[in-house]
């Protein structure tokens, strides 16, 4: 063990020897100073007044007890400790004395480092590793930026096909739906001619019967045998619709017939075959009658009206009145019948 140094021994020898009202320095205290962290206590040593120390043993235990705590640490440099003097049974110090203790030839262990860093290491190694750090980083950026853009490429390849693919079903889709919409249109075409077709054969067929009686002179009323006469009574009823279509002219037969509907015109075609017969069964009457009905009830109010306007002013009230004569008619004939039979 080194000796102690001379500045410690004065220090002690004064402290030893200062005695005040308080009393004598009651204890010393070895303290190892850790700058900007902690103290730890090393040793305590106590001054008894029957018992006084002398200040070379005590400086040199002192001494002793910091070297032995120098050589139990591994850092190798220098330590710093301070010893305090207590005066009486006071809990603070009176006095301090600080000083260094050097350590000897070191071995360090594996891994460990012989000297602690200083601030230019420590600031070295710091810009290193932020050095390090950041060239990590930006490494683990452009890897994570090239992976990025390359699924974007990806993803837009793959919506670009499938933009591409939706088109060419969307194009095909319209295309089905022009053929479907010129399918129908070609299929009402054809329903249209047809109905057209229909009907003008109803137009023809009509117009054939009521234009070859004309032509050929059958629209004046013939004469009956009187054998006939005696047996068939003839309807008034009848005698005033065969004598409305007689006066009827080619113009306004045509006009009639083009004002109705095609059913329409098929009725009075009908009727016209009916009332053409001047020796008439009751068979015939009975369709006769049954040909007015059918024919009546297919007419609308506008078909009405168009037929009106179609006569001249005689058929006009020629027609009124055979309305008139043929509803007093059918009323009597209805009051005539049983209540269960009235239609």
């Amino acid at each position: 063990m080194s000796a102690p140094s001379q500045t410690l021994v004065k220090w002690l020898t004064r402290l030893l020897s200062d005695v005040t009202e308080g009393g004598a320095i009651g204890r010393f205290e070895l303290i190892h100073k850790i700058e900007g962290e902690h103290a730890e206590r090393i040793d305590i040593w106590r001054n008894e007044s029957d018992n006084a120390r002398s200040p070379e043993e005590l400086a040199q235990e002192v001494q002793d007890s910091a070297q032995r705590d120098v050589q139990s640490r591994v850092t190798g440099i220098p330590q710093r400790y301070i010893v305090y003097a207590f005066r009486g049974q006071s809990d603070d110090h009176e006095s301090q004395h600080a000083f260094l203790v050097r350590p000897g030839l070191h071995l360090s262990k594996q891994g460990e480092d012989s000297e602690p860093p200083t601030d230019k290491g420590v600031i070295a190694h710091c810009l290193r590793h932020d050095e390090n750090i950041h060239r990590l980083f930006i490494s683990g950026g452009d890897a994570l930026i090239g992976r990025l853009s390359t699924e974007l490429e990806r993803e837009r390849d793959a919506r670009s096909k499938a933009e591409l693919q939706n088109w060419t079903m969307f194009e095909k889709y319209q295309g089905l739906l022009d053929r479907d919409h010129e399918r129908r249109i070609t299929e009402a075409k054809e329903l249209m001619k047809a109905r057209r077709v229909d009907e003008l054969m109803g137009v023809v067929t009509a117009l054939l019967p009521i234009l070859a009686t004309k032509l050929l002179g059958g629209g004046q009323p013939q004469q009956l045998p009187a054998a006939a006469d005696a047996t068939v009574a003839v309807d008034p009823k009848d005698a005033a619709v065969r004598h409305f279509f007689s006066c009827l002219s080619e113009t306004e037969i045509s006009s009639i017939l083009g004002c109705i509907s095609s059913s329409s015109q098929v009725a009075l075609a009908q009727l016209h075959g009916a009332f053409s017969n001047e020796a008439p069964t009751p068979a015939d009457v009975m369709a006769r009658q049954l040909a007015t009905r059918k024919f009546l009830k297919t007419l609308s109010e506008s078909e009405v009206k168009n037929i009106f306007a179609s006569l001249s002013e005689s058929n006009r009230k020629l027609l009124i009145a055979l309305y008139s004569q043929y509803r007093d008619l059918e009323e009597q004939e209805q009051a005539r019948k049983p209540e269960i039979l009235r239609s």
